[in-house]
């Protein structure tokens, strides 16, 4: 697994951004914060898939308050599930 200077030389890539610089508006939660959460996984998730995507929640996870990882978590899972139905069909 690859580390967060991994991460953030990836995130300066793609989104001009660190992990430093996207903690503040994470830490703040909402619509904005978990989008870009989520905008970031996906990024990270085709540049390296796992390598990336692993340091970066670790990261950054729990910066989030309480009810965007709550939120996070249902999307995530709702993937989840979405994907699992597509490959039965």
């Amino acid at each position: 697994m690859l580390g967060t200077d991994d991460v953030d030389e990836e995130l300066q890539r793609g989104f001009g951004l660190s992990i430093n610089e996207l903690e503040p508006l994470l830490k703040a939660g909402g619509d904005a914060a978990e989008m870009k959460f989520m905008e970031c996984c996906r990024y990270l998730w085709q540049a390296d898939g796992a390598e990336l995507t692993e340091p970066f929640i670790e990261a950054l996870f729990n910066k989030l308050p309480a009810k965007s990882r709550c939120v996070l978590f249902q999307r995530m899972l709702t993937i989840v599930y979405l994907a699992q139905d597509a490959q039965q069909t």
